[in-house]
């Protein structure tokens, strides 16, 4: 899946023949899966609502072509853009995790997007209160790192945020923010280059997080020149 919603279904050994992927200029790799052909994928969107499909509905491709472009390949909304891929597998196994903007997170039981008829879209996916920043599924609780545009970041289990059935919750108070400052991005600590993740570790939320020290900033080799 690439960040501008163009999406490729590539064999194994067609990829070993060829890896180089092609993108539109301007756009590059968000998401990749190994799967099988009959795995349901979901494509989740900026406008609150769910597309399932299943993957034998894609062509096969390679990795030379820009593949499908899911708005057009699943009759999207007009000006509505993919976020976020899920292969939930047949138990649909674990949870989403939604963070916006206002601080809040939502943990919703991926069962909430199971349908018995073969609906294509759903509406009401994930609240629509304040704009979602984040989105992840985990099968399993872990670590995560929160950033604020102060910037601040707090390092939290995702075991202290309840699981909802209901898609569209609000959520619950995640991250205190002061006032013109929003949640921004959330990553995994080991993805973050944060040296010190002690300093950043919360055992409770809500809670404001620590101020991001230079040398544990992605502007840190800058600080350098």
């Amino acid at each position: 899946l690439s960040r501008e919603g163009y999406f490729k279904k590539i064999t194994p050994a067609s990829l070993r023949m060829a890896a180089d992927q092609k993108y539109k200029d301007g756009d590059g790799l968000s998401q990749t899966f190994e799967t099988t052909n009959g795995a349901e994928i979901m494509f989740f969107t900026d406008r609150c609502q769910v597309y399932k499909t299943r993957l034998s509905e894609f062509e096969d491709t390679k990795a030379s072509a820009l593949g499908d472009y899911l708005p057009a390949k699943l009759s999207m909304d007009s000006g509505e853009n993919v976020i976020y891929a899920v292969l939930p597998g047949p138990d649909y196994a674990g949870a989403l995790l939604f963070f916006f903007a206002n601080g809040k997170a939502a943990r919703v039981d991926l069962t909430a997007y199971k349908t018995t008829s073969n609906r294509r879209k759903l509406t009401g996916a994930y609240s629509d209160k304040s704009p979602l920043k984040a989105l992840l599924h985990l099968k399993e609780d872990r670590e995560i790192a929160v950033y604020s545009t102060e910037p601040r970041v707090l390092i939290v289990n995702t075991a202290l945020l309840g699981v909802k059935t209901t898609r569209t919750t609000q959520g619950v108070a995640l991250l205190t923010l002061k006032k013109k400052y929003v949640l921004d991005t959330v990553r995994f600590p080991e993805e973050t280059g944060i040296t010190d993740l002690a300093r950043y570790r919360g055992r409770s939320i809500p809670a404001t997080g620590a101020l991001l020290k230079t040398e544990d900033s992605d502007d840190k080799q800058l600080s350098l020149i």
